[in-house]
């Protein structure tokens, strides 16, 4: 990981106030819409949203939205649309995938954890999700939200996304890597 003093930050690492980020994305998929049945609790019907129980790696054994980081000199953009065709199989349009905020994620505990996420939103249509070895792929009701199973900082920010609504927020996670120490939502 580079460091303040490191002279040339890679591009897949930005620094923000003096710390250092990871460059990532996270892209969340739509299905359905909001006049179905949105009240029926399995995930069938209404409006859903495709996530991954991820397999291997960072977050191994969590929910998350599809995502990972940035390569080389890649847009934001064009990693959410790389990202999700190899998490899911599923291949977007570039022009259909729309900008729906940022985060970050700092870990001062483990600094080589920290991330800046640019936030993604694309309907899928009628795609149908393949697992890949590193995550496999869920639709879920949008009121049906694991979220036990995801990160402890979701329940802060994914509904607004889930609503259609940019967010952009700022996480210190504590010492365990796991609690949210502290939060700014705008």
């Amino acid at each position: 990981m580079p460091g303040p003093d490191a002279g040339l930050t890679p591009p897949e690492w930005v620094g923000i106030d003096g710390v250092d980020y990871r460059r990532v994305v996270l892209c969340f998929l739509f299905r359905g819409s909001d006049s179905d049945s949105d009240s029926d609790r399995d995930g069938h019907g209404g409006r859903q949203v495709l996530l991954g129980l991820k397999r291997t790696g960072f977050g191994a054994g969590r929910v998350v939205a599809l995502g990972g980081k940035i390569d080389g000199r890649e847009t934001a953009r064009e990693a959410a649309v790389r990202e999700v065709e190899e998490e899911s199989g599923i291949a977007l349009v570039p022009t259909e995938v729309h900008a729906a905020g940022t985060i970050t994620w700092r870990f001062p505990a483990q600094p080589a954890w920290n991330m800046a996420a640019s936030l993604f939103t694309a309907e899928a249509g009628r795609a149908v999700a393949v697992s890949c070895e590193e995550i496999e792929p869920r639709w879920y009701g949008v009121g049906a939200i694991p979220w036990q199973d995801m990160w402890q900082d979701a329940p802060h920010w994914v509904p607004t996304v889930l609503a259609g609504r940019p967010v952009h927020a700022r996480f210190v996670i504590a010492a365990d890597n796991e609690s949210v120490a502290g939060a700014v939502v705008d």
